[in-house]
């Protein structure tokens, strides 16, 4: 397979960071327009083949997130579809924001515990921890767009924003407040935002400071 020829030269999570990168700097220009919106849907679908590809050390955990990534990838598909068609996909949202959610969540925590379980950090490994950090972003981004969709206004917008803009702008918040920036031209309104921007907030603090730390364990234990 092509993506394993690649992730053997530069390393699998390199490869997860580029296409992570190029997502999120392609983002902003291409989601103003339906066209736009059909590339980067189809961008995820690589994306988390991708994921997928990479994750196949453990076996059990590699038959969890095939299952998983499979009933994403029909999600997707289906939201891809509709795109193309022109037809309504508000209700797909419902489904697609928390478990994705909740799959990113999964992913961190299996690139997290297979870089701590290696003898030996590289390049390859730093990009893991990366990789992760900016999944945080996303994971947070979609929990914010999840509680904005269904509950309107929980969010206070600096400008005017339909609700594929508000998307976007959360995305943006989720990093602004993941690396504890606060510029303050969107606010937390409701109490669920609120709870959700400190834990992000406390999250992102805590993530840089364990991590630090852990490698530090790490490499100190395997000398």
């Amino acid at each position: 397979m092509m993506f394993e020829k690649i992730a053997n030269k530069i390393g699998k999570y390199t490869v997860l960071l580029i296409s992570l990168l190029i997502a999120l700097i392609l983002y902003p220009a291409l989601e103003q327009y339906k066209i736009g919106h059909i590339c980067l849907t189809l961008w995820s679908l690589i994306t988390m083949v991708a994921i997928v590809v990479s994750l196949n050390e453990n076996k059990k955990t590699s038959k969890r997130i095939q299952l998983a990534s499979g009933v994403l990838f029909l999600l997707i598909g289906t939201l891809l579809t509709r795109q193309v068609l022109g037809l309504s996909q508000e209700f797909l949202y419902h489904l697609i924001l928390p478990f994705s959610f909740l799959f990113i969540a999964y992913i961190i925590w299996i690139i997290l515990s297979s870089i701590f379980k290696r003898k030996s950090l590289g390049a390859d490994e730093l990009s893991g921890a990366i990789v992760s950090y900016l999944l945080l972003g996303i994971m947070w981004g979609l929990l914010y767009s999840y509680i904005e969709f269904i509950s309107l206004n929980s969010f206070s917008f600096a400008a005017a924003h339909d609700i594929q803009a508000k998307g976007s702008a959360l995305f943006y918040y989720s990093f602004v407040t993941l690396t504890t920036l606060g510029y303050g031209d969107i606010l937390p309104i409701s109490r669920f935002a609120r709870m959700a921007a400190y834990l992000e907030a406390v999250t992102g603090v805590m993530y840089t400071a364990i991590l630090v730390a852990g490698l530090v364990g790490h490499v100190g234990r395997h000398r």
